[in-house]
């Protein structure tokens, strides 16, 4: 796959139709202050290419859970952030987007929300199963460009509308953690604090958004419906299904053929859509109705510990498997009481009384999560620190300060030096005549050709059936080839080095001015 499309499909698989209902919702009830997630997002992008990437390079390899395999050892932290990432994708990223994309369609075309569902999944499945990643690719890269055109026509439209004929939107009241504010009154945080968000917040006007929007405004939303395409589940669905069979399904059964690994994936593809429909009234009533704001909630409590362990395993070369193991466990076990207390005590009306534990009612989702993150911290120092200091192989090319080691080739395991006895026979002598007979049996019936083995012509059913599992070939696939990873370089070369750098400096900037002139 070249470059440009993979591009465009990582820009599509992040921004979506999660993006423009959440957002546009939260910024609806609690003003701009909600764009910090997505400011801070350019500095982490940022600290992807020019940190982490390299330690990546270096130690050959891809994903989070691999690297996090190589770096401390053993099966169990790999294991638990594949069940974590199975559980982020149904409750924040599929059951999400299949949400917001049919009330595109539900606002578009006047249909029941649980129809428009269907018409997804159907259009969904049709090229995710069929086609795989590559199909969720060129998809992807197609719906980048519908995306960007129509929310640059799309702005547009908002603002000559909203600045030609903007009637005076409707004061509301507000809840912040400490009760509720009077009509038309200011709010320092919007509901979400900025020290929790690192950085300061923009203010708004005391008001939460219009109960009724002008006229301009709701023209721009069947625009909104018309111009953003609906986005489904095709590249979180496909992941999900990844992280499945190759991280459990394969330490379940560690020989199991390609067919049956991509048999099981399809199959799990169909049970996380149907788990995730049933979860969307969860989501529908959660955060009183702000689809971002859910979002990142759940993010705050079961992201932080991993954040926590991928870092403390880049930067300290201390960092074992029993202090990493031991963060993760604590920090994921008071993450997911928050978010089951969350669950359990839900939000009361501004005009009720708030009876919700102090730890729900007073701690905000991003307070929380700094607290998360700074006791997976300290588990992770204290237990690394009183116990043994993990092996030269688990650090080697694994961190900053060691990206740069030499490759150490693994030594192979010399053959015996002696030939193995011969099997004796019953009569004493060795079979050695008996075994190459047998073999020169097989070989020949190997090379004669059977009439039996011509397959009788399938049905269009049974064909259906098998390209739908991708087993379509079947009967003509080759033994997969051991393919040799590739060891890539971390030197580069000057004059693009030069550019890049001068580009970070200038993405570093853009992005400093925007998070200042917000503020």
């Amino acid at each position: 796959m070249v470059w440009w499309p993979v591009g465009a499909s990582l820009f599509a698989s992040n921004v979506g139709s999660g993006h423009f209902v959440g957002l546009a919702g939260s910024g609806a009830a609690a003003g701009l202050s909600v764009t910090a997630y997505e400011l801070n997002g350019l500095f982490s992008v940022l600290m992807l290419a020019w940190i982490f990437l390299p330690i990546y390079i270096a130690g050959q390899v891809t994903t989070m859970p691999e690297y996090l395999r190589k770096r401390f050892g053993g099966n169990r932290i790999p294991i638990i952030l594949a069940v974590l990432y199975l559980f982020i994708y149904i409750f924040t990223k599929i059951s999400v987007d299949m949400y917001a994309g049919a009330i595109f369609i539900q606002q578009s075309l006047h249909l029941d929300l649980y129809l428009a569902i269907v018409g997804l999944l159907a259009i969904t499945a049709l090229y995710t199963v069929a086609g795989g990643l590559a199909a969720v690719i060129y998809t992807d890269a197609l719906q980048t460009l519908i995306m960007l055109i129509g929310a640059l026509i799309l702005m547009g439209y908002s603002d000559c509308s909203a600045i030609s004929g903007c009637q005076e939107p409707v004061p509301c009241q507000r809840r912040l953690s400490d009760g509720c504010l009077p009509e038309g009154a200011s709010s320092l945080h919007d509901g979400i604090p900025w020290n929790g968000q690192s950085c300061p917040l923009p203010r708004s006007s005391g008001l939460c958004g219009p109960r009724h929007l002008p006229e301009g405004l709701q023209q721009s939303l069947w625009l909104l419906g018309h111009r953003v395409p609906q986005t489904c589940a095709g590249a979180p669905a496909h992941s999900a299904s990844t992280i499945f069979t190759m991280d459990l399904w394969n330490c379940i059964r560690p020989r199991a053929s390609e067919r049956e690994l991509m048999i099981v994936g399809r199959v799990f593809v169909l049970l996380l859509v149907l788990i995730s429909i049933l979860w969307i009234p969860v989501v529908q009533a959660s955060q009183g109705g702000q689809l971002f704001i859910y979002i990142q909630s759940i993010s705050s409590y079961l992201q932080p510990p991993v954040a926590v362990v991928f870092i403390m395993g880049c930067f300290w070369k201390r960092t074992n498997e029993k202090g990493a193991f031991s963060g993760l466990i604590l920090g994921l076990l008071l993450g997911l009481i928050r978010l089951a207390l969350d669950f359990v005590y839900t939000q009361p009306r501004c005009d009720q009384p708030d009876d919700r534990p102090a730890v729900v009612k007073h701690v905000h989702y991003l307070y929380f999560s700094m607290i998360l993150s700074a006791v997976t911290l300290i588990t992770v120092s204290v237990v690394s620190w009183f116990t043994e200091p993990p092996s030269k192989e688990m650090v080697s090319r694994l961190t900053w300060f060691t990206r740069h080691d030499p490759m150490v080739q693994k030594e192979q395991p010399l053959p015996p030096a002696t030939p193995l006895p011969l099997p004796v026979s019953q009569n004493g002598t060795p079979e050695t005549s008996i075994t190459t007979i047998q073999l020169e049996m097989i070989q020949e019936n190997i090379s004669k050709p059977h009439s039996c083995d011509t397959t009788p012509e399938q049905s269009r059913v049974v064909r259906a059936i098998l390209w739908l599992c991708g087993m379509e070939s079947r009967g003509k696939e080759e033994p997969p080839s051991k393919v040799e990873p590739v060891i890539v370089s971390l030197e580069e070369n000057p004059p693009v080095k030069t550019l890049l750098d001068i580009n970070l400096i200038v993405c570093v900037t853009c992005a400093v001015f925007v998070w200042g002139y917000f503020a």
